[in-house]
């Protein structure tokens, strides 16, 4: 099965719509971001790791960024699809890439 951000945030925006923040979702990005950063400790020898599987526990943690950036993007409206193509063809005539994300697309 594939996800598709718009589904993702049309998902979220029914889940946290009328109750949430995009403060308090944040809130709980930057935690979401503190435990990728210690499981990344933990892989690189820089903290002792727990007996855990360090490679499902990064997945585990970076689903759950993903999941709310796209909650904050859902709630505040902003349609995330658009504005990922649009910041990657300007980041990618900045740079001088040979292709941007949307020809990417187009040429699959």
């Amino acid at each position: 099965m594939q996800i598709n951000i718009d589904i993702y945030e049309e998902y979220l925006k029914k889940r946290y719509g009328g109750w949430a923040t995009d403060q308090g979702l944040f809130m709980k990005l930057v935690e979401e971001i503190g435990e990728v950063a210690e499981i990344l400790n933990m892989r690189s020898g820089s903290k002792a790791a727990a007996d855990t599987d360090l490679d499902s526990a990064l997945a585990e943690e970076l689903c759950d960024v993903i999941h709310y950036v796209i909650a904050i993007a859902a709630v505040d409206g902003i349609d995330l699809t658009s504005a990922i193509l649009e910041k990657d063809k300007r980041g990618s005539a900045k740079y001088n890439h040979d292709i941007n994300l949307e020809q990417f697309i187009e040429g699959k």
